[in-house]
């Protein structure tokens, strides 16, 4: 248990809140905060911006793991600065709870005058991680379709590639996204044919390949007026799956295949160009 007898009052209330303070200390704070409105306040918005931030941080470590670097991992020794960031970051809340806390609170209580402008600047200032995972549910659900599909012999697609007009045709309407099925043998990837598949409640279109050795790629595409309109590729990966989506033109995109794939995103903008 810690002592906190002669710290800042956000100090005390803070490990009060971890529960990491002795009995004799606890019954005289919960004394202070019965009888002392101002200590309840502060109270109060160090338990919010508490439990915003455990939930903001599960959220991160929720997000998918940015394929680059994934690969930086696999092929080399050494640590980048960005790699080491990240570990000194997870140690640090890992063994340090208290001043997290009070520093992420006390940026709180100069944003905000009351309960409610707390909960208006949690809103508008929610991690970038966070965002992405809210914004990128649909891909789950196509990792999930894609997992399936792929190991498919005789019913890989519901539409054949020599029925390639038809696809466009059919998808298009289906899906509400005009679109041009990519020519990518320079890729090395040979167009198979495609299927309709639901994601988010949406009707998603799905273009699929294969590759010299046997391995399946995907471009799915849905409408959506949601989200960031950007060229931005956003790479990422699900387990043994490597994303790269990006939205444009009022359209949501993303380019799966193997993880193992070192020239997704060049893949992903390829397509990007040509569809």
């Amino acid at each position: 248990m810690q002592q906190t007898k002669g710290h800042a009052l956000e100090v005390r209330l803070s490990a009060y809140i971890d529960g990491e303070i002795g009995e004799a200390e606890r019954s005289e704070l919960e004394a202070l905060l019965a009888r002392d409105d101002d200590a309840k306040a502060l109270f109060e918005k160090l338990k919010a911006g508490s439990s915003f931030g455990n939930t903001a941080f599960e959220d991160f470590l929720h997000d998918p793991v940015p394929l680059a670097l994934v690969r930086q991992i696999k092929q080399g020794p050494g640590v980048s600065p960005k790699t080491e960031r990240v570990t000194t970051a997870a140690a640090t809340v890992r063994n340090v709870r208290i001043w997290p806390r009070v520093l992420a609170a006390s940026v709180a209580l100069m944003l905000i005058g009351g309960a409610a402008g707390f909960i208006v600047g949690a809103a508008n200032n929610v991690s970038e991680p966070t965002k992405l995972a809210a914004a990128s549910g649909w891909l789950d659900d196509i990792a999930d379709y894609h997992r399936i599909y792929s190991r498919q012999k005789e019913h890989l697609v519901e539409v054949p590639a020599s029925e390639a007009p038809k696809i466009e045709t059919w998808l298009a309407s289906s899906v509400g996204v005009p679109f041009k099925i990519p020519q990518l043998a320079g890729k090395g990837l040979t167009f198979e044919g495609a299927r309709l598949l639901v994601a988010n409640g949406k009707p998603v279109a799905q273009l699929v390949y294969r590759s010299a050795e046997g391995e399946i790629f995907a471009i799915c595409f849905l409408k959506s007026t949601t989200g960031p309109q950007s060229d931005e590729f956003d790479e990422s990966i699900r387990d043994d799956l490597g994303m790269v989506a990006w939205q444009r033109g009022g359209a949501s995109f993303v380019v799966v295949g193997p993880s193992s794939h070192v020239g997704m995103q060049d893949l992903a903008e390829t397509v990007a160009a040509a569809i």
